[in-house]
C-alpha cells in the first residue's frame, strides 16, 4: 500500500534520501518548507508519516523537533541513520570546454550545518565564500537553474544526480564520521507488535520534574536499577518559565523486558509533572 510520507526540503535533501532509504520508492514523498509544518500535518492525518531529522553525531541535537515532539500529538514508530557525505557541486560544461576548477569558485551554497561541517574546505581555500540556504539540496537546485561557473553548492551526490550537476570533490566534510538518526512519526496510536520480534527496541519518553533536588537523579535510578541503558538524554527549556526543563530519554530494552518497560514508565508517571510516551520502536544501527 502507498504511503503519503513528509520530509523537510526538496529532493535530493539528506531528509528526503532517509525516508526512501526507511520506507522504500513506492510512496508518495511530499517535501515541506518547515519541520513545524510535518508535525501539524502528520497531527491532522494529512501525511501518514513524516521523516524527522533528531540529532547529527556532530552537531549535536536538532533541539526545535524536541519541542516539536512534546507539544504536537504524534507517536514515533521508527528511528533511521542517515550517512552524510557533503559534495562539491558544480553546473555541467560542455564537451568544448574546458573542466570547471576550484580556483574559478566564487561562492559556495549551502545549508548552515553542512558549511559548518566542512570548516576545513573553506580554510584551505579562502577566496570561498559560503553562502547560506535553507537546505542542501536547494542549494543544489539553485547552482543548476542560476548556471554560474563560479558558483557551486554542497549536498549529496543524489541531488548532483537529480539536478544534473557534476560532482568536483567528494566527501569534502571534517569528519567522515557523519551521522544524523531521523525518526519516523505518525498519528495512528496503536500498540507496536514488540512481542513477535526477538530484538533491541527503544522507547523515547519526554516528561517534567517537581523543581527539587534529587528528582530527576530519582527518574534515572529507576531504569538504572532495572539495568537498562538509557542512550540518551536531552533537556529544554520550558516556555514560560525560569530555568525549569522538559527531559526526554531513550531507554533501550530487549523485547521480553516490554512489560517491564512499561511498568517502570508507569512508576515515572508518579514521580513527574507531567509525562509522555513517545513510542515503542525497533533500534536502528549504522551500517557502515
Amino acid at each position: 500500500m502507498s504511503r503519503r510520507i513528509a520530509y523537510q526540503g526538496i529532493p535530493g535533501a539528506f531528509s528526503h534520501i532517509a525516508a526512501t532509504a526507511y520506507f522504500g520508492n513506492n510512496h508518495q514523498f511530499t517535501g515541506l518548507p518547515a519541520f513545524f509544518d510535518i508535525f501539524t500535518q502528520v497531527e491532522k492525518a494529512q501525511f501518514d508519516y513524516g521523516v524527522i531529522p533528531i540529532e547529527n553525531n556532530l552537531a549535536g541535537s536538532v533541539v526545535e523537533n524536541y519541542d516539536l515532539l512534546f507539544a504536537h500529538n504524534v507517536t514515533v514508530i521508527g528511528e533511521y541513520y542517515q550517512p552524510v557525505r557533503h559534495n562539491l557541486l558544480v553546473i555541467k560544461q560542455p564537451q568544448n570546454k574546458p573542466t570547471i576548477e576550484l580556483k574559478h569558485l566564487k561562492k559556495v551554497c549551502s545549508h548552515p550545518k553542512a558549511l559548518e561541517q566542512c570548516t576545513q574546505f573553506f580554510r584551505k581555500h579562502p577566496h570561498i565564500t559560503p553562502v547560506v540556504f535553507n537546505d542542501t539540496a536547494e542549494a543544489a537546485y539553485h547552482v543548476a537553474s542560476e548556471k554560474k561557473k563560479d558558483t557551486a553548492a554542497i549536498a549529496s551526490k543524489e541531488a548532483a544526480e537529480m539536478y544534473g550537476l557534476d560532482i568536483l570533490a567528494h566527501h569534502i566534510q571534517d569528519n567522515p564520521n557523519n551521522w544524523t538518526r531521523f525518526l519516523i512519526i505518525t498519528s495512528i496510536h496503536r500498540e507496536q507488535d514488540i512481542l513477535a520480534h526477538d530484538t533491541m527496541y527503544k522507547s523515547s519518553i519526554m516528561f517534567t520534574l517537581p523543581h527539587k533536588p534529587g528528582s530527576l537523579h530519582t527518574i534515572i535510578g529507576i531504569f538504572a536499577n532495572a539495568h537498562l541503558n538509557l542512550s540518551k538524554i536531552e533537556s529544554r527549556p520550558i516556555h514560560g518559565t525560569t530555568f525549569e526543563y522538559i527531559f526526554c530519554i531513550d531507554i533501550e530494552f530487549h523485547s521480553h523486558d516490554y512489560a517491564l518497560i512499561r511498568d517502570l514508565i508507569q512508576q515515572c508517571t508518579e514521580m513527574t509533572n507531567d509525562i509522555k510516551v513517545l513510542g515503542y520502536y525497533r533500534k536502528a544501527h549504522i551500517k557502515k
